[in-house]
Order: C-alpha cells, then structure tokens, then sequence
C-alpha cells in the first residue's frame, strides 16, 4: 500500500508535514482588542452556519461549521497556521477552536466576546461576499507554479489531492491517482466546491502493474510518497518539455515521527540523482534539525 503522510484530509495532510502534530491542543481565549492587533497575522475560521455569515463576516474570513469540520476537514488551513476562530456566540467560538485544537493545531485561539464586538474594535465593516478559500497546496507547489507548463497534470499517491485541485483552478487538466477511492472522493468533492472539476484513478502504485506512461503529461507531481521502484515510470511519465515536481521526507525525519522506516525516507542527494533523463532545475534539502525534513525537486524534460 503507498505510503503517503496526509494531509487535512483523510490521507492527504498539509505540505507542511504536521501530520505528525496529532496531540491536541488547548485553545486561548482572546479578548477583542487583542484579537483586532491579531487580525493581520491570523486566519479567521468563522464557524457559523452559510445564512449567518451572509449577513456579515468580518472580512478575510473562511467558514465551517464544527459539523463540517469531518466532511471538509481537507479545507482547513496547514496545522502551522494561527487560527483564530469567530462566532457570535463566545462559547460557541471556544467550543470551535478546542475542536480545532483537538486536530492538532497548536496556535488556535478563540474570541471571547461576540463577533460585532471585534468588527468594533478592530475599525472594520462586516463584508457580505463570500468566504475566503482556507486551504492551501505544498507550498513548493505554489511556489514553481509560474514555470509550471499549461496542459495534463499528473498527482501520484494524491490523496484528497488539494494539489490537483489547485492546478485545475489555474487552468490545468488535472489528474489524481491513488489506491484509496474515498480520498479521491475527498478530492472530487473539493473540486466542485471549488469550481472546478478533476479526474480520478483508483491505483495500486506499489504493485508494479502501471499502464504505460507514454511521456505523457506535461506536469508530474509527487508528494510525501517514496516508492524507489517507480522512478522509472516516473521520468518516462514526463513528456519533452514537461516537469516533475516531487516533495518528500528526507532521512532525520524519523526523529520527529513518522515515516520511520527507511525505505520511506530518501537519502542527501538522492532525489536529485533519481531521474537522470530529466534537467534539474531547482533542488533543495531541509536542514536536518528542522521539522518536517524535505528534499524538493523540479525538474524539466528536455525537448
């Protein structure tokens, strides 16, 4: 069975690792002075329901309900991020943000007077548009977008795939494969919450039964998934002027959680050797004392 550390989602966490940060954690309570100073710094998760945040949000804010948190649970931020979470009601406020701490979010506040108090304090006027999007791709991701070529992308061991469906906002024909078809219901359900749509593929990517890749796609990506024996694939899956994007865990990972073992864990320098048919473009390693321990690749197929 692939191995890949998930993210907000069933098996698909944020890019920055924190799966491993499953301890909850308390949440504080924050008055609204010193939640307007916050404002800047934080992600506001309002945690009404779609009728009460029509009538007025404070602006920049996302919303889920607590109900939804299981449902969505691939919308809510990366675990790194300083939540603060809103409601009309106080305690329904700090009934949301232990929730979220519960998620393992170690920077999670809650306001402790109701909404309008804040939008007072904070010199705002509540906003009637639409929620803002939580949720975010690897940030390498976002990061080679601009050098990423128009056309078929490819998510292997995607999980709830947030990464195929941030190509697709961005004019990509997306594709996700992985072995668990739940998650890539997930991942089909954030699509069309998001406006677009994705294709899907249930694979056993370790059982060595790949269909011919053809060098077909014009992006390939890979995150938090290490399968040595599908390099090869790997690189022929890229066509002639096509990329590869991989992010995954380095070893000195294991001091810090899982993945552990090693045959989930590359070695210094090993990505960069891994696809000789293809130019690297951009490598780099995380410092070994740094949580999560990465390697991330781009690479281009020359024409």
């Amino acid at each position: 069975m692939p191995h890949r550390t998930p993210a907000s989602g069933p098996s698909h966490f944020p890019s920055d690792g924190s799966r491993h940060l499953r301890t909850p954690f308390p949440a504080i309570a924050t008055d609204p002075e010193t939640a307007a100073a916050l404002l800047p710094q934080v992600t506001l998760l309002d945690t009404r329901d779609e009728a009460a945040f029509a009538r007025g949000h404070l602006p920049g804010s996302g919303r889920m309900t607590i109900e939804e948190f299981g449902e969505r649970r691939a919308e809510l931020p990366p675990r790194t991020a300083h939540v603060l979470v809103v409601h009309d009601e106080p305690e329904q406020a700090r009934a949301g943000a232990e929730a979220v701490g519960a998620l393992g979010y170690p920077h999670t506040r809650w306001l402790s007077s109701p909404l309008a108090v804040l939008a007072a304090a904070a010199g705002s006027a509540l906003d009637t548009g639409p929620a803002v999007r939580l949720w975010r791709p690897s940030p390498f991701l976002e990061r080679v977008l601009p050098r990423l070529p128009h056309g078929r992308s490819l998510d292997l061991a995607a999980g709830t795939s947030r990464e195929s469906v941030f190509l697709a906002m961005h004019g990509r024909e997306a594709e996700a494969w992985d072995h668990d078809d739940d998650a890539l219901e997930s991942a089909r359900k954030l699509a069309r919450r998001n406006g677009v749509g994705i294709r899907t593929h249930v694979i056993e990517l370790e059982s060595g039964a790949m269909p011919d890749a053809g060098g077909g796609w014009d992006i390939v990506m890979v995150f938090r998934f290490l399968h040595r024996p599908l390099f090869p694939w790997i690189e022929s899956a890229v066509a002639p002027g096509g990329v590869l994007v991989y992010e995954t865990f380095l070893t000195g990972q294991e001091r810090f959680g899982s993945p552990k073992q090693k045959r989930f864990l590359l070695e210094s320098g090993e990505l960069r050797r891994a696809f000789p048919a293809l130019a690297v473009e951009e490598y780099e390693e995380g410092a070994p004392d740094l949580f999560p321990v990465m390697a991330r690749l781009f690479a281009r197929r020359p024409i």
